[in-house]
């Protein structure tokens, strides 16, 4: 792929990283893996599905593109990562069990994770503890 304004070039199984614009959402990332042949795979609010470059830039303008995540592997693991993409197509979209974090690491290293969330149950966990050891004095 060429590249895209501020990103260096893309290879199939790479990350593009970005964030909201505006917002709360600021402080969250999202991730959309491009697939080769200027399409992007994306696990949006309506699921896992193709974006072709037209339909990426529509969604950048919501959108501030910050790095890329390069795929590291070598050539068939690369086309591997690209199957896993295709493979979750249709999938649903679910904030806690399947977000675009979550998808991202699926096809990269072929994990279902997503730091975000976890950062997010520690933090909610925390301010329980905290609440809870404050009203016990």
């Amino acid at each position: 792929m060429n590249t895209l304004p501020n990103l260096p070039v893309l290879y199939a199984g790479d990350v593009i990283i970005a964030k909201k614009r505006k917002g709360l959402g600021r402080i969250l990332n999202h991730y959309i893996v491009y697939v080769g042949n200027n399409t992007f795979v994306g696990n949006l609010s309506d699921g896992v599905k193709e974006l072709p470059y037209y339909e990426l830039m529509r969604l950048f303008q919501d959108y501030e593109p910050i790095g890329v995540r390069s795929f590291s592997g070598s050539y068939f693991q690369r086309n591997e990562a690209v199957n896993r993409a295709y493979s979750k197509l249709g999938h649903s979209y679910s904030l806690i069990n399947f977000n675009c974090e979550h998808f991202a690491n699926w096809v990269q290293f072929g994990r279902l994770e997503s730091s975000q969330v976890t950062t997010g149950f520690v933090i909610l966990a925390s301010a329980v503890f905290l609440k809870l050891i404050a009203t016990d004095e």
